[in-house]
């Protein structure tokens, strides 16, 4: 499956991500209260990364702590922000608010 760049952008900026502009890319930044670490991906704003394939997507969902499959239903809705939230909580990547310093 290969999506396009303004529909990842889009759906991400819709569940918890913040859109920053970098001089060469977009940076997505997940804004998750308790993370214990930046969790972000970047988008190339070049012309001929305007749909990603496999390879870069397989590349973003290791960025974003998540399976490719994970990253599919982030991207088409069925995974919504609470799920993603919960699926780094289990990883151990957003402190609970009785562990948090």
């Amino acid at each position: 499956m290969v999506w396009e760049r303004t529909k990842i952008i889009a759906s991400l900026t819709g569940k918890g991500f913040e859109l920053r502009d970098d001089r060469d890319h977009f940076v997505l930044v997940f804004a998750g209260v308790g993370l214990r670490r930046a969790i972000f991906t970047k988008l190339s704003r070049g012309s001929k990364y305007k749909v990603y394939g496999d390879k870069l997507l397989s590349d973003m969902s290791h960025q974003l702590k998540i399976t490719r499959k994970q990253l599919d239903a982030l991207i088409e809705c069925p995974m919504q922000e609470s799920d993603y939230t919960k699926v780094l909580k289990d990883q151990g990547l957003i402190a609970n608010p009785s562990t948090a310093p």
